[in-house]
């Protein structure tokens, strides 16, 4: 990269009105430093609580769902550290959240249907699947409480949009949106 491309990339990010952009390794180390920089960030812009409170919650389930889920993962002492993208935005006076990464292809139709699902479901559908999730146990496969993306389509101004694009390598890269 030259330093013109690199001034061009800078512009690029300051025309999407990002403050935060990652593009690399995530472990938890890095994602607990960045969420109190993106917290003093918030605090700085006077950002109300709420609004606040839910930006760091899907920066941070976003986050670890990439190194929970990443195909791109490299051994760390800590466990292991993954490769993905992960930004923060403004746009028309809400925030923005994304987030990307490779997953395996095989993975790709159940984890399209279960976003599909979420969209459709309106809030009170949402809150009743989260509390029956909940009470069950995780699904298979789940590294977690298999509750992340309802709390995010719950806590999301807007319908959560995603996107797989297969890169013929057999693997697809998963694009995730959130608006608070």
């Amino acid at each position: 990269m030259t330093l013109d491309e690199f001034r061009k990339l800078k512009d690029l990010f300051e025309g999407y009105n990002l403050i935060f952009c990652y593009n690399g390794y995530l472990s938890q180390e890095i994602i607990v430093s960045v969420s109190s920089m993106i917290k003093d960030k918030l605090t700085t812009d006077e950002t109300k609580t709420g609004i606040s409170q839910k930006v760091l919650y899907m920066f941070v389930e976003q986050a670890q769902n990439i190194t929970r889920y990443s195909a791109d993962q490299l051994p760390h002492e800590d466990g292991a550290i993954s490769y993905g993208s992960v930004a923060i935005g403004t746009q028309g006076g809400k925030y923005y959240i994304m987030c990307g990464n490779r997953i395996e292809s095989e993975k790709t139709p159940s984890l399209r249907e279960k976003l599909e699902e979420l969209v459709k479901m309106n809030p009170e559908e949402l809150k009743l699947l989260f509390k029956e999730r909940m009470r069950s146990d995780p699904e298979e496969g789940s590294k977690g409480a298999s509750v992340g993306f309802i709390e995010m389509a719950r806590k999301s101004s807007e319908p959560i949009e995603f996107d797989f694009v297969p890169d013929g390598e057999g693997f697809d890269y998963f694009v995730l949106k959130v608006v608070i």
